[in-house]
Order: structure tokens, then C-alpha cells, then sequence
């Protein structure tokens, strides 16, 4: 018999000893070890706001602002709310102190002056954080928004007023329309 056969008898012999169940030779086998050790486990929580009733961060609506049908020759301006379907819109916020609301100028606007669209006909409108007008949301400008003086989860009312001015000629009849983004920051 030549070197490497017998090399190659003796461990397979070798390997048939190792294996063979305990006490069935002198050759006793190795008890596992446990392998212990640690995971790290960690999370980032960071303070936000979203929409009450909505679950989405883009794409989210704000509502609709209705003046609603009024004769062309109006005396006063017209005034309206925003709503939502669920009523009015909340902001939800934790972790905020306080947050900025911008309002876009719309599609119709010319400069800085939103303006509603009937066809051709144009009828110019005002955007308020306040029922009585004293505080405008100039286009894309952001308006702060007190949320809670120690960041603990608040619910904070969002409305939007509108304006829409008399004119002494009146109005063209139609069905106005317009859309603004809106964009809520903290």
C-alpha cells in the first residue's frame, strides 16, 4: 500500500471515532457552547404634523373654500370659510412648538393677486388666517402658527378665510374656480 492510501484509512478511521455516539469509545465528544451576545435595538422619533384625518404628507386636502352663488351686482364683499367634509381643518402636531402656513398665489393670479377664472372673466379674491381680514396669507409667504408652548400633542384649528371685494360694475356671470397649494412647515 502506497502513503496516500494509508493516510486517507487513518482519517477516515479518525472521522468514524469522532462520530461514533458517546460512550461507545474512548474518544468523547465536544458539548455546545451557547453563543450569547447582544442586538442593539434603536428607533428615531421626530417631532411633526399632518392633517387630522389624513394619513398622507403630500397630496393632502385641505378643503374647499366655497363662496357660493351670489348675484353679479353685489354691495358687500363676499366672505367664506374653508371646510373639509369632516368639518374644519385641524392640524395635528407633537414634538411642534409652533409651525408656518404658506399659501400659494393660485393658477389665475396676476402678480400677487389671486384671482378666481370664468373663461375670460376674472374675479380677484384675498386669503385671511382671521374672520375679520386683519391677517392676510400673502402669497407664499408663511404665517406662524402657535401649536403648543411644550411640544405635547395639540390639535390646533387651521382655517382659511376668503374675500371676494364689491365692484361697482359687477361681476360677468359664470362658474369661478381656482386652486392655491398650501404648505404647512415646521
Amino acid at each position: 500500500m502506497h502513503r496516500g492510501a494509508h493516510n486517507q484509512m487513518e482519517a477516515v478511521a479518525m472521522l468514524a471515532l469522532a462520530c461514533a455516539p458517546v460512550g461507545s469509545s474512548s474518544v468523547a465528544a465536544a458539548q455546545a457552547a451557547p453563543t450569547t451576545g447582544v442586538l442593539q435595538v434603536t428607533a428615531r422619533i421626530e417631532s411633526g404634523c399632518r392633517v387630522a384625518g389624513q394619513s398622507q404628507a403630500t397630496g393632502v386636502d385641505f378643503g374647499e373654500l366655497d363662496f357660493a352663488a351670489h348675484p353679479s351686482l353685489f354691495r358687500q364683499p363676499l366672505t367664506a370659510r374653508s371646510q373639509l367634509s369632516m368639518g374644519t381643518l385641524r392640524l395635528q402636531c407633537v414634538g411642534v412648538l409652533s409651525a408656518n402656513v404658506s399659501i400659494g398665489v393660485g393658477m389665475h393670479a396676476t402678480g400677487s393677486q389671486r384671482r378666481l377664472m370664468s373663461g375670460t372673466h376674472h374675479v380677484p379674491y384675498d386669503l385671511y388666517a382671521d374672520s375679520a381680514g386683519l391677517e392676510p396669507f400673502a402669497g407664499n409667504t408663511p404665517r406662524g402658527v402657535a401649536i403648543s408652548a411644550t411640544g405635547a400633542l395639540a390639535v390646533v384649528d387651521l382655517p382659511v378665510f376668503g374675500r371676494v371685494p364689491a365692484t361697482v360694475g359687477g361681476y360677468s356671470p359664470g362658474n369661478y374656480q381656482d386652486s392655491v397649494q398650501v404648505t404647512v412647515s415646521w
